[in-house]
């Protein structure tokens, strides 16, 4: 698409989630560069009684007009990763449990295709602690890269909810990474109910003023919408949501386009189809905590009040809220 059609889209787009979300009230337009937010309910007490009152409500109505104030804002400036690849004039954004081992190894493959392929690695065992191209194309500025508006840019996004799901049942639930670090998993162990209180309080401060302590959870679990520097750029990006029905395709279509021969696409091709460690897909522990989230109302809400844009931006469908207590 154009460069200027899509400007034009993502400013129309974008004059549209304001409008819908009645973000041109005063009270909000007051604050909205700043962000200024009410302080959160229960802060910091996860263990209260709830008055409960049986409600069905809409997803799309629970951040618009006064309800904006209790959702988390979008486009927020936060840490960014980027690996780039100068023989394909390439740049990815790599957003943490979104694709992010595997575009990482990628993005290596294709910086040094003759050093990778020399190393015996493939894309599934360059695991990131011990990944090949450590600090060699790695970014966490677009203005430290040379020429970067001259580059092509991409990004990988996944469903939010998927995401949240992934990644609490990935780091909280099997690695159990709170063992050795006791500050992980908000210090929730594994009370699912506990790490959404305390990761929507963390992304409620952080947007009421950002602060420079970010930790192991804020990595993986805050907005996709607040990397990549989407806030300044988004319309430079092509955005490839991970489980889109043509996702592979569309990714290795990029790449081609991007310079890769055929031998290189068959190489990428011939791994995506394998798993991480980290892949969650068919676990137990992660259909039990999908189901938990998506049937309990006080925690869907919660999590939509989270990543309502992210939906939204990135073209996703807002679920349901079942009828059920709401605090």
């Amino acid at each position: 698409m154009n460069r200027y059609l899509k400007l034009l889209f993502a400013v129309i787009f974008s004059g549209c989630i304001l409008a819908y979300t009645n973000m041109f009230n005063r009270s909000f337009l007051q604050g909205y560069c700043s962000f200024h937010l009410e302080d959160p309910e229960n802060e910091n007490n996860f263990t209260s009684t709830l008055k409960v009152e049986e409600t069905s409500e809409s997803s799309l109505e629970l951040c618009r007009g006064d309800g904006v104030k209790k959702c988390i804002p979008p486009l927020m400036r936060y840490k960014q990763l980027y690996r780039t690849s100068r023989p394909n004039n390439l740049i990815a954004c790599v957003i943490e449990k979104t694709f992010s081992t595997f575009l990482t190894a990628i993005m290596c493959f294709l910086h040094d295709q003759q050093a990778f392929r020399a190393s015996n690695r493939t894309l599934e065992s360059d695991i990131y602690g011990e990944r090949l191209c450590k600090n060699l194309n790695e970014f966490t500025e677009l203005r430290r890269i040379g020429s970067w508006q001259k580059m092509s840019m991409f990004a990988v996004v996944r469903n939010p909810i998927d995401r949240f799901v992934s990644g609490f049942t990935d780091k909280c639930l099997r690695e159990k990474v709170w063992r050795k670090y006791k500050s992980r998993c908000a210090g929730c162990k594994t009370n699912l109910t506990c790490f959404v209180d305390k990761m929507y309080d963390r992304m409620y401060k952080f947007a009421k003023t950002p602060y420079r302590g970010i930790d192991f959870d804020d990595s993986h679990f805050f907005p996709q919408s607040w990397r990549c520097e989407f806030s300044s750029y988004l319309v430079r990006y092509q955005v490839l949501q991970l489980d889109g029905a043509n996702f592979t395709d569309q990714l290795l279509g990029l790449l081609e386009e991007n310079g890769l021969e055929q031998e290189g696409i068959q190489f990428i091709n011939g791994s995506l189809h394998h798993r991480t460690p980290h892949s969650t897909i068919d676990s137990v522990e992660r259909a039990a905590v999908e189901e938990t989230v998506l049937h309990t109302p006080y925690l869907l809400r919660k999590i939509i009040q989270m990543y309502y844009f992210d939906f939204l931006l990135f073209g996703y469908r807002l679920p349901d809220i079942p009828q059920g207590p709401r605090v």
